[in-house]
């Protein structure tokens, strides 16, 4: 059954394993296919193609244009700039494109540099003023419309060749078109890159109110968005602190640090935060955002296996943290070939791994119906998706603004696990006051069942025995009463105490029963102390009720009588107690009269008591005309070593 259910299990978890990965690769890559390797399909992104026939620019409100197609390209020209004239372009090139991809005389050109691209779009049209700008450009750039300046990313009055780029602001300056016809018009853009190379974005031709608009919205969504997430790390904090003292939390917090990180430094949203950075050259920060999603990926493997409690390769976790120190130190010593997006998309390919070994072991958990899991998976997958589409946005891949995507889909993200710590916090404190209701009821349990000790037939045979001794032998009856006094002493003072005491005064409690008894069954009666450790400590009510049972149900039961041992010793792990009797004995399998007193409800709540509070097990063994023998076995630590 155990092979089957295996087996069972991991056919669950390869088809969750496969379905998960599905749908990731259709959330993470539907945009990039459709945006840049399907343009056809873009028309509803607002791309309008005709085939064999110039392509027509009509602008309206919410619609932007992504102007494609072929540009003319000069290298380590500047054709406004250095008012160059009568040049022949270098090359015909079509956007989004890294340079480094092109060859010039044999060679190939290296990331860094400068050069202009020029194009004339025929058959322009908008109503209202228009402008066109290049969103996450890495390098600085100027955008000119027959000569005119109407948009940048750097000092209007700089060398654009010697241009400090911090993306903190972006110059756009709304080109006023001809409303009675369709126009033509020049459009030069030239290009700066430190490391970069080139135009890696879609030029977007948009409506200069809408454009300025949706910026203004995003930004203030974005950090409304950090506002949440830090929010959020302040109140992971503040439980990390008060409710648990494990590694989860500091995956968890690790994961929100670099969330907000990236968040703040991506997209629009550096144009506020570059002030916090020194004004770091965008390109520059580029890098960092790309380092910060291998330690985004990790801080989410991490939290979620310790969440969930799956095993990690060593090994494995070993050579994926190499491979992303790699992916993340290589870019800062090879940039001729890593600042080529084409390259860098493949270094956060490396990251998919990682990706596909959280999901499988997700999968795992979700066939073992592992509490949580499913949400894990569902938020894991999305987010994943999410950064694939926030890479893709940034290297020019996707034409269409998805830059509040990844935001969102990280603050859900977030949102999820907080609430399943806050779930789980809840249940811990529903579990302490169960605790705490249990301790009470054990304690009401235990106060019963002492209570019941002093059951009314020894009373009255006790009383019995010291009223024949007080005719007999008086001095005799003044010890039984000294002794009956302290029997119920010890009875009443169990009633209050809480803790277990020295395993030498439950013993003398038994002792006092046991002269007791002995007056009362004279020659019958024999009981032996062999008390080899004594360094623990008990329950109180423990040994004597055994001894008792013992006594009444054993030694009582047979004509001649017999002998009740007790016995202490211990070993290297425990100490135990050993009460035996060569009484009658019973059939231990036998299912005890309800109407007989001998029902073992006493020894079931010694049973209870000593597992609760000690940890300790109770086993009784019993043979018809041999005896009974109870075997109470205390672990050795420092609750139950007398200190």
């Amino acid at each position: 059954m155990k092979k089957v259910m295996s087996k069972k299990t991991k056919t669950i978890s390869i088809i969750v394993f496969l379905v998960s990965v599905i749908i990731t690769a259709l959330l993470a890559f539907w945009l990039p296919m459709v945006s840049y390797f399907l343009p056809a399909a873009a028309e509803s992104m607002g791309i309008e193609y005709e085939k064999e026939t110039e392509p027509t620019y009509s602008i309206f409100s919410d619609k932007a244009v992504y102007i494609t197609d072929d540009w003319e390209f000069y290298w380590n020209k500047l054709i406004i700039t250095e008012q160059l004239k009568g040049f022949e372009p270098d090359l015909i090139v079509s956007l989004p494109s890294a340079w480094t991809t092109y060859q010039l005389d044999g060679e190939r050109l290296t990331s860094g540099g400068y050069a202009t691209y020029r194009k004339v779009l025929n058959e322009v049209y908008s109503p209202e003023p228009v402008i066109i700008t290049l969103p996450n450009l890495p390098g600085a750039y100027r955008v000119y419309v027959d000569g005119v300046l109407v948009s940048t990313n750097c000092q209007s009055n700089t060398d654009i060749r010697e241009a400090s780029l911090s993306n903190a602001d972006t110059y756009n300056y709304p080109l006023k078109l001809d409303y009675s016809e369709k126009g033509t018009y020049e459009i030069i853009i030239e290009v700066s890159c430190e490391f970069s190379s080139g135009i890696t974005v879609l030029p977007i031709l948009v409506d200069s109110a809408h454009y300025q608009s949706n910026m203004q919205a995003l930004l203030v969504f974005r950090y409304f968005i950090i506002g949440m997430v830090v929010m959020f790390l302040i109140s992971i904090i503040a439980i990390s602190a008060v409710a648990f003292k494990d590694n989860r939390f500091f995956w968890l917090i690790v994961l929100c640090v670099a969330f907000l990180f990236r968040i703040m430094i991506s997209g629009n949203g550096y144009g506020i935060s570059s002030t916090f950075f020194f004004g770091l050259n965008y390109e520059i920060v580029l890098s960092l955002i790309y380092a910060t999603t291998y330690i985004i990926k990790l801080a989410l493997f991490m939290h979620i296996a310790r969440s969930l409690n799956f095993k990690i390769s060593d090994n494995f976790m070993v050579v994926i943290s190499g491979a992303f120190l790699l992916c993340v130190f290589i870019p800062q010593f090879v940039t001729e070939i890593i600042y080529d997006s084409a390259n860098y998309m493949f270094l956060q390919a490396v990251s998919y791994i990682l990706d596909l070994y959280l999901i499988y072991k997700i999968s795992v958990e979700v066939a073992k119906k592992k509490r949580f899991s499913i949400p894990f998976l569902i938020a894991s997958c999305v987010l994943i998706a999410s950064i694939v589409i926030d890479n893709y946005y940034i290297n020019g891949y996707i034409s269409k603004n998805v830059e509040f995507v990844f935001p969102i889909a990280g603050t859900v993200f977030i949102i999820m696990l907080l609430l399943i710590q806050v779930i789980r916090i809840g249940e811990a404190y529903v579990a302490e006051l169960r605790e705490a209701e249990l301790k009470e009821e054990l304690a009401d349990i235990n106060m019963r069942l002492m209570l019941s000790q002093i059951k009314p037939h020894f009373l009255y045979n006790a009383l019995n025995t010291i009223k024949y001794l007080i005719k007999k032998d008086p001095k005799t009856a003044e010890q039984v009463v000294v002794k009956f006094s302290k029997y119920l002493r010890a009875n009443m003072d169990s009633l209050t105490q809480k803790t277990p005491l020295p395993v030498e005064k439950e013993l003398d409690h038994v002792a006092n029963y046991t002269d007791i008894e002995k007056h009362r069954f004279g020659d019958r009666l024999n009981v032996v102390y062999n008390i080899e450790c004594n360094d623990f400590v008990i329950l109180p009510l423990t040994i004597q009720p055994i001894v008792e049972n013992a006594i009444k149900h054993g030694i009582n039961q047979k004509p001649e009588g017999g002998t009740v041992t007790v016995r202490t010793y211990d070993d290297e792990a425990f100490y135990y107690v050993d009460i035996s009797d060569d009484g009658v004995g019973y059939d231990i399998n036998k299912q005890p009269d309800e109407n007989d007193e001998r029902s073992h409800v006493g020894i079931n709540n010694i049973k209870v008591r000593l597992k609760e509070m000690l940890q300790a097990t109770v086993d009784v063994e019993s043979t018809v005309g041999v005896g009974t023998k109870v075997l109470i076995k205390i672990p050795k630590n420092d609750e139950t070593r007398v200190q």
